[in-house]
């Protein structure tokens, strides 16, 4: 298999994050940082220039809609866009440190090393395809000129406008179609791809001969870090989540719907997106499994034994001890067993923290969602009936 210099699995002494450390992921990291700052602005800033310029921006006078009043747009390209591109910046940093880890600290076995570092070159240049690239700008491309040119707006908003032969499109309403909505599909399209890129990398990792140590104190047997990395998919969620409420937010104001009408709508999206999240993570739980259960057969043989002596020795007294009980080691090593094997009793099979991952998860999906209580209530009506609640 073929592999940039940088990204040689040959041994060459470097470590593997030097290796994906090269010239081109720290200009990968560069330009993730312009386009954080950047996307926003070319999407954002025109379209308030053109619809200002057409009276679009705020007066209500000329459409229903006014741009700055429609706040399913702002989320989407000052919210959701900037965190998308965020996340993929906090994977590519993550992966990077949990693959040094890996290799550093012996978590994949000696045989497999070769193979490792082939799976990661692997996930490296499926990442920045360049070939995924144009597909995923060739579907967004030909979604915009089929599906999304011929559409028109019931009334008028900011993107389309009264005019003598009927509803046609204002000059902000076609930067929007031709630019910004093509660099926001584009942009959720890579997160997408990127984040099935990642979910590949985990199931051939899965795959690999790991060292694994049931008494890690981590209580994932040492996989933990792997939780850690994933932990980005949480921007993402709380991304979508954004967007999601400021549509809903959207229509709440118009009053074609009504809060408790969205109820299902975002129950079904929490469980999903929880789903899509932790999915994943569950190839390691085999493997997990087959550890503790080891650990369990592995350190409760050596509990046994270990108790047995120490029975013998300090209880029954059938050999006189040759140092006294007070301050004696044995003790204490009783004590080290038996938290010990209380790790290997309590240790989780998945590779995350339970339950402090889920919550944090759930919450990336719930938090975005609680600015609609106020689209039925007063803020201070809010405040009032928690204060109720509580009391």
């Amino acid at each position: 298999m073929a592999t940039s210099p940088e990204l040689s699995v040959s041994g060459s002494g470097a470590s593997i994050r030097e290796r994906l450390l090269s010239r081109a992921y720290r200009l990968d990291s560069i330009g993730a940082r312009w386009r954080i700052i950047g996307l926003p602005l070319v999407c954002w800033v025109p379209l308030v220039v053109l619809a200002a310029a057409g009276g679009l921006a705020a007066a209500r006078e000329n459409v229903s809609v006014p741009l700055l009043l429609d706040i399913s747009v702002g989320v989407r390209f000052l919210v959701a866009l900037p965190l998308l591109v965020a996340a993929e910046e906090f994977n590519r940093t993550t992966v990077f440190e949990l693959c040094e880890h890996f290799s550093q600290y012996g978590i994949v076995a000696s045989r497999h090393q070769s193979r490792f570092e082939q799976l990661v070159a692997q996930f490296v240049r499926l990442r920045q395809s360049r070939i995924a690239h144009l597909i995923l700008a060739l579907v967004v491309i030909l979604g915009t000129i089929f599906f999304r040119i011929e559409f028109a707006g019931d009334f008028a908003t900011w993107q389309f406008v009264n005019r003598p032969g009927g509803t046609g499109r204002s000059l902000a309403g076609w930067w929007y179609l031709f630019v910004s909505i093509p660099i926001f599909q584009f942009q959720l399209a890579m997160t997408v791809w990127r984040y099935a890129v990642w979910c590949r990398f985990l199931l051939r990792m899965s795959q690999l001969d790991l060292v694994l140590v049931p008494t890690h104190p981590d209580r994932s047997a040492g996989l933990t870090v792997i939780g850690h990395a994933h932990a980005y998919f949480g921007v993402v969620l709380f991304s979508l989540s954004s967007l999601i409420s400021a549509n809903i937010g959207m229509q709440l104001l118009r009053g074609s719907r009504t809060l408790v009408a969205f109820g299902i709508e975002a129950g079904t999206f929490l469980v999903l997106a929880l789903a899509i999240a932790f999915v994943p993570l569950l190839v390691f739980t085999p493997k997990l499994i087959r550890v503790r259960r080891r650990g369990l057969i592995e350190y409760g043989a050596l509990a046994a034994e270990y108790t047995r002596e120490f029975d013998r020795k300090w209880v029954h007294r059938s050999v006189p001890p040759s140092e006294p009980l007070v301050g004696s080691a044995d003790i204490q090593s009783l004590a080290d067993l038996a938290n010990s094997y209380e790790i290997v009793q309590g240790m989780h099979v998945v590779p995350f923290e339970v339950p402090w991952t889920l919550i944090a998860m759930a919450l990336c999906v719930i938090v975005p969602f609680l600015p609609l209580a106020f689209a039925v209530a007063s803020p201070a009506d809010v405040i009032k009936g928690l204060i109720e609640v509580l009391l």
